[in-house]
């Protein structure tokens, strides 16, 4: 996802409610998939998950992380979204 402030946050988690995910992704040059998990985001961790600025994460929860999409077959998306990761791509890329 292309680097969005909160406010372009807060305004595509608006807008999805009225026009949807394709319209957003060319407003704001973000990919669907991107703001999808945007939106998942936001609906399952609120809106106060987008006050998180840079998080640096401990090597045991990195470990979790990874043990549960890789060992336990979880969907990377799935424990992205579960652990409140702000992009979907700290796990899958």
């Amino acid at each position: 996802m292309a680097k969005l402030s909160k406010e372009d946050k807060l305004h595509i988690f608006e807008e999805w409610k009225l026009k949807g995910t394709t319209y957003l992704s060319k407003k704001y040059n973000v990919n669907i998939a991107g703001i999808s998990y945007l939106v998942a985001l936001i609906n399952k961790h609120d809106i106060s998950n987008l006050d998180k600025g840079y998080t640096s994460y401990t090597k045991e929860f990195t470990e979790e992380a990874i043990k549960r999409a890789l060992l336990n077959g979880e969907a990377a998306y799935v424990v992205s979204l579960d652990l409140g990761l702000p992009s979907k791509s700290m796990l899958i890329d």
